[in-house]
């Protein structure tokens, strides 16, 4: 993040004054705008969602679930259950019995833990997103960024829905449409190089020096491929996103689109790139250091989860094992990959010499930290923003 690419005419330590910029008002202007901020690296956000998003924010509207969402959702949550109730039996090699015998079996501490870890990493995340919104209070931060996030893990495809309601909490609170967009793609750049660069890279390294700690290695073949092929693609991401925010390429792009772009439009995405690598360049570690503190939680929600059901897992092995975790969070066949992360985390741990009950019941204890309290979380911000006072102001 500190090489932020250069030729920007602001100074680096200056705040970025070019989020004040109005914000045009035509369909084409607005299209022309969200073009060059998905260019600027919103992972999982494409053009026309992120022109959908500027629209309602304009419009202060709150976002739409819609029959089929929550359609869509309720079958996700039973796809869900059905993965845990019988995939999970099935990839342990435990009967749902004996898994239920070893929860009953957690001590007291086990839930409570996992309840603080999931609740600390999610405060942890909203401090990045509050160093991505200046102006923005703490407070208003977190029920944005807890309500986006559980929509996200709630609904298939639910990360628009999600930036939406995000936004719309945002704008009530007072703050600007660019403020609130080059804070999302912000937030998004140091989300996509943590979780899908970083964290596969350490879990890479983890996985190639376990056999030289532990005999009992781990033996998926599939997965090390998988991990490769996956922070290739992040880190391609990563250098087109690169590119694209140098001035001079981004100035050249908007340029050839000619006639076909109004000057004021381009005048005003070159001012958000502004905003953008300035935003970068002097608060890359206040954007960083929570999100990687959340993602160190988690870790040590998955450590005290297998201490929780008394297995005994090398570090460096809880590391890959995580990392898998990660990776499969990515899977779009469920929300987060809620179902799949777990049973395959699960035969994992059994790869390890972890007995099958015992693991299946680690990783349900940690679904707790990482699907259930967003999840809750996400439900009570969202019930709070529909009943706070609107338009509150956002240094209240």
């Amino acid at each position: 993040m500190s090489a932020a690419p250069d030729d920007t005419p602001e100074s680096p330590h200056s705040p970025p004054s070019t989020h004040s910029a109005p914000s045009p008002h035509s369909a084409s202007a607005r299209e022309g705008d969200a073009a060059a901020l998905a260019g600027s690296g919103a992972p999982g956000l494409p053009v026309g969602a992120l022109a959908e998003l500027q629209e309602e924010l304009e419009a202060e509207r709150p976002p739409r679930l819609g029959a089929r969402r929550l359609v869509t959702g309720l079958l996700s949550a039973a796809l869900v259950i059905v993965l845990l109730a019988v995939a999970l039996p099935w990839a342990t090699g435990a009967s749902w019995a004996e898994i239920l015998d070893a929860l009953r079996a957690l001590p007291v501490w086990a839930v409570p833990a996992m309840v603080l870890l999931g609740a600390g990493a999610l405060a942890l995340e909203a401090l990045t997103v509050r160093a991505a919104l200046p102006g923005a209070s703490y407070g208003r931060a977190l029920m944005s960024h807890a309500a986006a996030s559980g929509t996200a893990l709630a609904v298939p495809g639910g990360t628009t829905l999600g930036l939406g309601l995000m936004g719309w909490i945002l704008r009530r609170g007072g703050l600007a449409v660019p403020v609130i967009l080059t804070g999302i793609i912000a937030a998004s750049l140091v989300e996509m190089v943590l979780t899908s660069v970083l964290i596969p890279l350490v879990g890479l390294a983890s996985y190639a020096l376990s056999p030289v700690l532990s005999p009992a290695s781990l033996t998926l073949p599939g997965t090390l491929w998988a991990a490769l092929a996956t922070v290739l693609g992040a880190v391609l991401a990563l250098a087109l996103t690169a590119v694209l925010l140098r001035r001079p390429v981004l100035a050249a792009l908007l340029r050839q689109a000619g006639s076909s772009l109004p000057e004021h439009v381009a005048d005003t995405i070159l001012a958000q790139r502004d905003a953008l690598v300035a935003m970068l360049r002097s608060r890359h570690l206040a954007l960083i250091a929570p999100t990687a503190a959340a993602r160190l939680l988690q870790w040590g929600a998955l450590v005290l989860a297998a201490q929780a059901v008394g297995a005994q897992v090398p570090l460096l092995l809880t590391v890959a094992v995580f990392a898998l975790g990660r990776l499969l969070s990515l899977v779009p066949l469920t929300p987060g990959g809620a179902g799949i992360a777990e049973t395959v985390g699960a035969a994992a741990l059994v790869a390890l010499g972890v007995a099958a009950a015992e693991a299946a019941a680690a990783m349900l204890l940690l679904l707790v930290a990482m699907l259930l309290v967003p999840l809750l979380a996400g439900a009570l911000a969202s019930v709070a923003a529909f009943t706070l006072a609107p338009r509150q102001s956002a240094s209240s």
